[in-house]
């Protein structure tokens, strides 16, 4: 019989409903195939260039926090205080843009969200949506460890991984993860694929500590959905097979 065994438990769960803008904690995440259900389904794109913004390209979109969603939909802040909210209507166009040497059918948007971005980024900016994932680097789903960022000096948040996992007081834990089914909850299952490269995005300090201490970019793994579920901090985090 195959052994089923918990490893530890879910600590934080988010994602950013608008790529490259502040990651949020949520109280649930729901796992479908494609992902994680409205992770980055929206962009914010140079539509002159053809080309999704991208935090490490364009930092400040860091400056633009999606904290709510009104049926799916952004409402942006800033923090001056200001919010861009109400539908972003669809123009009926369709542009493809760039996303790392990717293709991506993108449907443009009119509203409020893209007009306040242009202000706070300094630079003209439409606000599209994508498919599922169709913007997400790596696997539809990432994981990272408690333990891992505190060896790294980061704060999970500024990691941005769909699920930061407490796997006990070893760091880089994660990374045995690879190739394994991992249950979360009562019913989602993933299967991380790869550890995860890490940018600049994570800062100098940070990618110095991580490449003195494993001798590369590497923090966390990013894999498929193998079942959907709903998955919440506090939930088990079990492993099929194995040791």
């Amino acid at each position: 019989m195959e052994r089923v065994r918990q490893v530890g438990a879910v600590a934080l769960a988010g994602f950013a409903a608008v790529k490259g803008t502040a990651w949020r904690p949520r109280a649930s995440l729901r796992l479908t195939g494609a992902g994680v259900e409205g992770d980055r389904r929206w962009c914010f794109v140079d539509v002159e260039a053809r080309q999704v913004l991208r935090t490490v390209s364009h930092p400040g979109l860091l400056e633009l926090e999606v904290r709510d969603e009104d049926a799916g939909l952004p409402v942006v802040h800033v923090p001056t205080g200001e919010r861009a909210e109400g539908g972003p209507v669809p123009t009926g166009e369709t542009l493809t843009c760039d996303y790392w040497g990717r293709a991506v059918p993108l449907a443009l948007h009119d509203g409020a969200q893209a007009a306040l971005a242009s202000l706070v980024l300094g630079r003209d900016v439409v606000l599209a949506q994508a498919p599922p994932s169709a913007i997400v680097y790596a696997g539809g789903v990432s994981l990272v460890s408690t333990a891992s960022c505190r060896a790294v000096g980061v704060d999970p948040v500024s990691v941005r991984a769909s699920l930061v996992l407490d796997l006990g007081d070893e760091p880089f834990t994660e990374a045995a993860l690879v190739g394994r089914e991992v249950r979360l909850g009562s019913g989602a299952v993933v299967r991380p694929t790869a550890e995860t490269t890490r940018c600049a995005v994570l800062g100098a300090d940070a990618l110095r500590r991580l490449t003195a201490l494993r001798g590369a970019l590497l923090l966390g793994v990013d894999g498929d959905v193998l079942a959907p579920g709903e998955v919440r901090p506090g939930d088990p985090v079990t492993v099929d097979g194995g040791p």
